[in-house]
């Protein structure tokens, strides 16, 4: 589904070698039926931490606040452990997930509820608890993937079904980083990253 303007995500972007690992990864996702791949100028690779529709009027406030958070968290590594298709999965170290609550605790007040995030997630993905937490976040948030939900993640494209996708095999690297900012990109199909603000 497309998101577009008004719609955000606070995230990470990877160094260049695991952003061209995963636009190599992405390349070979398409020729398997993949809707789109990443790239350098848009569909851009990134570990989401908070999916955000923000009205105009709030975006600047909005901005401030995610440079708060960024210049004092305390930053960690990060690295690739394998793949959930289409996705190349990274570890969840705690200071990631703290990373991730401060973010939705100080930035859910720019929430714009009028915006219909609801409407851009697709919830068979989740099972059980997570499920149900999913629909409980996407209330609460305006996005489901939120606590135990939260996985970081690159995304390496979007199939139509989810026939097959999980057969498909990869070369997977173990790859490892250490991120320090945070940046602000705007939504695109599949919640992808279209463009840094």
């Amino acid at each position: 589904m497309t998101s577009g303007r008004g719609y955000y995500d606070v995230v990470i972007l990877p160094p260049p070698d695991i952003r061209d690992y995963a636009i190599e990864l992405s390349r070979q996702l398409k020729r398997k039926g993949g809707r789109w791949t990443l790239g350098k100028r848009a569909f851009l690779p990134h570990i989401s931490l908070y999916h955000i529709p923000v009205a105009a009027s709030h975006l600047d406030d909005f901005s401030v606040e995610v440079r708060s958070v960024a210049e004092s968290a305390n930053w960690g590594a990060l690295q690739t452990t394998g793949f959930d298709m289409p996705l190349l999965m990274l570890d969840k170290p705690a200071w990631i997930r703290e990373l991730h609550w401060k973010i939705v605790r100080r930035t859910v007040r720019y929430l714009d509820r009028n915006y219909g995030a609801e409407k851009t997630w697709d919830l068979h993905w989740f099972r059980g608890r997570r499920r149900q937490l999913a629909r409980r976040y996407l209330q609460r948030y305006g996005s489901p993937m939120i606590g135990m939900n939260f996985r970081p993640h690159i995304t390496l494209s979007s199939f139509k079904g989810v026939e097959g996708v999980e057969a498909i095999e990869l070369d997977f690297r173990k790859l490892r980083f250490r991120p320090d900012k945070l940046y602000i990109c705007e939504l695109g199909p599949s919640h992808s990253c279209q463009r840094i603000l």
